[in-house]
């Protein structure tokens, strides 16, 4: 007889219960090798992860390999009706951590911060119906709703799952918001200048914006046609100029649209800052938490606030941001109106960015 590992012991006996409890997280999928990965985690752990992807498995981790069909079958043959699962669709560095933390610190929600199979499902819609896609619009739809279900589970009744996408991977949300009628969504956003300046403000960015700029190229051609130079010959600032365009298209999409638009608020990361409690309780009431005001009240005027929400113990306070912004545009000016003028430029030459800009 075979000796099974602790990990996979572990998972054969938190198995049963998978398609309700969250103890077993769903950390990766591959549908080309049609395999999944989970690993074990209470929710001390969820609520302690930065980011729920590859980074949080360790060598302590206890965790195992599965067959892909195991989680859709088991999603799928869930009998009790799924809690509703919301979503924090956000432009890249505009607070969502924070935000997602200090819904986590209301006691009504369960974060699941950046799931790496969102990713993955991204990447698997923009091929659905294309002839290069590996998988079919059929068995799209039910991963696609098997993972909501994954994420709509909880430890405690009175909490809701609520997942932060990682900015690239929102593209992903419009669909789903559109296919499950009780999810709802928040819509983080910066004006342009100010989001221009926040990717500029990070140590070397453009290392950054490159890698993810490729992919939002590809989108860009696609919602606005071939308007602009190719990524090699884009400066910083246009880099993240193009990223405020690509990302903030995915947000006008579930905004304007009729089937989403009334499941979806706006929020301002800089007048969330000026007005943290009043726009945390309008979140959490849009999102149906049933979050008192003393605990919206507790969250935004607790720790969470003066801490970097992506490194645990790392004093940044909403002073400190504003004086790093101000730093920025004296040191990085030049580029911040490169970005600026790109915008410009691409919204005289296309109406779809012009409604966009505002």
């Amino acid at each position: 007889m075979t000796q099974l590992n602790p990990g996979e012991e572990a998972v054969g006996r938190l198995f049963p219960n998978f398609a309700t409890d969250p103890d077993l997280y769903l950390y990766r999928i591959e549908p080309i090798q049609a395999t999944a990965s989970v690993m074990v985690m209470d929710e001390a752990a969820y609520n302690a992860a930065r980011f729920m992807n590859k980074d949080i498995v360790t060598l302590d981790t206890l965790g195992a390999n599965i067959p892909l069909f195991r989680v859709t079958e088991y999603a799928q043959a869930r009998t009790a009706p799924a809690k509703p699962v919301h979503f924090i669709l956000h432009l890249s560095h505009t607070g969502s951590t924070l935000i997602s933390r200090l819904l986590d610190a209301t006691g009504t929600t369960l974060g699941v911060r950046e799931p790496w199979p969102l990713i993955t499902l991204a990447e698997l819609q923009d091929d659905v119906g294309q002839k290069h896609s590996v998988i079919s619009d059929s068995d799209y739809a039910v991963l696609r709703d098997s993972l909501v279900t994954v994420w709509s589970r909880v430890f405690r009744p009175e909490t809701t799952g609520v997942v932060k996408a990682t900015s690239h991977a929102g593209r992903a949300v419009p669909d789903i918001l559109r296919t499950h009628a009780t999810s709802r969504a928040i819509s983080l956003t910066m004006q342009p200048e100010a989001f221009i300046t926040a990717l500029l403000a990070r140590q070397n960015p453009i290392r950054e914006l490159l890698g993810f700029s490729i992919e939002r190229m590809k989108r860009f051609q696609r919602y606005f046609g071939d308007l602009t130079q190719p990524v090699h010959a884009m400066t910083p600032g246009e880099h993240a100029a193009l990223a405020w365009l690509v990302e903030r298209q995915v947000e006008h999409d579930v905004l304007t649209s009729a089937d989403t638009k009334d499941r979806v608020i706006d929020v301002d990361f800089d007048v969330f800052l000026d007005r943290p409690v009043e726009e945390l309780g309008r979140i959490a009431e849009h999102l149906q938490l049933g979050a008192s005001d003393a605990a919206v009240d507790a969250a935004a005027t607790g720790p969470l606030m003066s801490q970097y929400s992506k490194a645990a113990g790392q004093s940044f306070t909403p002073e400190m941001r504003k004086a790093l912004m101000e730093e920025t545009r004296q040191v990085r000016g030049g580029d911040i109106a490169r970005g600026m003028a790109w915008l410009d430029r691409v919204a005289k030459a296309s109406p779809a960015a012009a409604a966009l800009r505002g």
